[in-house]
């Protein structure tokens, strides 16, 4: 059975591009971790990708508001779309931060921190592609949602052992302060993912 039937296929659609454009927002934040050049044209690629983004975002509410049905509650949905649009920003702010700040090349603290959300945002594509056939898809959608939620146990650590490193070695307060900020969005983007998976198995508890 599927979950989302042929007058909600615009809303499915919107969900997948919204989850996608997360990617490609992972996909550039990997790319400036592993090769720290060309950082302006890869800035122009990041703004180009917010736009689009804020236009899923703004299509998918407009989407929500307009339907009398919706193929899950409403306020999953609106919480669904509030999380994704969340957690484009944080992984945009990273890249702003590292950037913008000129905070200088990425360790390997940094790459382990951002390799561990790009799994997590990639699991969460995957499991809202599923979600249509909620039913056939139940224990693969669960799998993936419980890799995140074991991924973003792991950030944790790394996001602590990341600043008791930087504040026992770094001694430039500016650079303790960039860096900070920089693991922190890691962090938030990745409790975000995390607060889509739980949504996520919520909704194939209740309709599966």
């Amino acid at each position: 059975m599927r979950l989302f039937g042929r007058k909600d296929d615009e809303l499915f659609l919107l969900l997948n591009e919204s989850a996608r454009t997360v990617v490609r927002g992972g996909d550039i934040l990997k790319n400036v971790v592993n090769d720290y050049n060309e950082l302006d044209l890869k800035m122009a690629r990041l703004t180009a990708m917010e736009h689009e983004g804020d236009r899923i975002i703004q299509d998918l509410v407009r989407r929500l508001h307009t339907s009398f049905i919706l193929p899950f509650d409403r306020e999953d949905a609106f919480q669904l779309v509030q999380k994704l649009a969340s957690t484009l920003d944080y992984v945009t702010g990273i890249i702003d931060r590292m950037i913008l700040y000129k905070a200088g090349e990425p360790d390997i603290r940094v790459k382990e921190m951002v390799e561990v959300l790009y799994t997590s945002i990639t699991l969460q594509e995957k499991a809202l592609k599923l979600l249509d056939q909620v039913e056939k898809n139940k224990k693969e959608i669960v799998e993936c949602c419980a890799e995140i939620t074991r991924l973003e146990k792991r950030q944790d650590s790394l996001y602590r052992n990341s600043l008791a490193y930087l504040f026992d070695n770094e001694k430039d307060p500016v650079a303790i302060i960039k860096w900070r900020e920089v693991y922190e969005h890691i962090e938030m983007a990745q409790d975000y993912v995390e607060d889509v998976a739980e949504l996520i198995t919520n909704i194939v508890v209740k309709y599966s």
